[in-house]
């Protein structure tokens, strides 16, 4: 029995139906909310409920397995949750022939922390006034952000998507110079791997998978701090350098293919899980 989350919507039923059929209860934890900023203290204290009763977590990236730990729950593993077709996320078109196009790709909520990117964008605008950002996602903030851009006045070079299906997705990977995430919390995020196997770069808060396999200066730019200045400088770089975006862009996509390629991250979970599952019944 797997839980994709502890919650108590997924977590405590799955709990409760792996004890009445004596089944493996396996939970699975995708980003770091485990935390009283995140969760009101109930569904909180119900997560962590779930977590201890469980034989294996998983933990999709080290700071969310180091968080999980701390609540004095044991049988914790990191397996990581970015899988990527490569025969689908591929470049068609070179990042040095790429324009001023930023693109960002996410669900449109409080966690991924979107309104950094709008407050870049004005500053942007000076140096780059043929700018083109996409925001592509749904979510409940996306009223929000569309006042927001309209409020700094960057809404004409702000486009909101909503959601798209693959191929339109793998278009817009191929016509941005730079992917920007601004999450607070991730498990990977996929997207920021997905762009990389388009040969497009990144700008990123230090979150998820992004600050362990990719390096910063080398196959990604992370910002430290929350600052738009910040941001808007580190995606300047690259939009003023299209010799070093593909650098940073081919480094990327060379640890997606070692590392994150379809078949052989699904493999390893699956033969993670098995390894694991058989390891609880002895």
């Amino acid at each position: 029995m797997i839980a994709q989350e502890p919650t108590l919507r997924v977590g405590v039923p799955a709990l409760l139906q792996s004890k009445v059929s004596t089944a493996t209860f396996a939970c699975e934890v995708h980003s770091d909310y485990l935390r009283p900023a995140y969760l009101p203290w109930k569904d909180l204290a119900a997560a962590v409920m779930v977590l201890r009763s469980a034989n294996i977590v998983r933990a999709v990236n080290k700071r969310i397995a180091e968080s999980v730990k701390s609540y004095g729950v044991e049988n914790v593993y990191v397996i990581p949750s970015v899988y990527v077709k490569m025969d689908v996320f591929k470049s068609t078109k070179p990042p040095k022939e790429r324009g001023p196009v930023i693109l960002s790709a996410s669900r449109l909520v409080p966690q991924k922390g979107l309104e950094l990117l709008l407050n870049a964008v004005r500053l942007l605008l000076r140096d780059f006034p043929k700018l083109d950002v996409r925001v592509v996602g749904e979510g409940p903030e996306k009223a929000r952000l569309m006042g927001l851009a309209k409020t700094l006045g960057v809404d004409s070079a702000v486009r909101f998507y909503g959601w798209v299906d693959q191929d339109e997705l793998v278009r817009h990977y191929n016509d941005a110079a730079v992917f920007v995430c601004t999450s607070y919390h991730e498990g990977g995020p996929r997207t920021v791997f997905e762009a990389a196997a388009c040969l497009t770069p990144t700008v990123s808060t230090p979150v998820g998978m992004v600050v362990e396999a990719l390096k910063d200066g080398e196959s990604v730019l992370i910002v430290k701090e929350r600052s738009p200045e910040l941001l808007a400088e580190k995606i300047a770089d690259l939009l003023s350098n299209p010799v070093r975006r593909a650098e940073i862009a081919e480094r990327a996509r060379e640890v997606v293919v070692k590392e994150f390629e379809w078949e052989k991250s699904v493999q390893r979970y699956a033969e993670q899980i098995r390894k694991l599952v058989t390891m609880t019944r002895h």
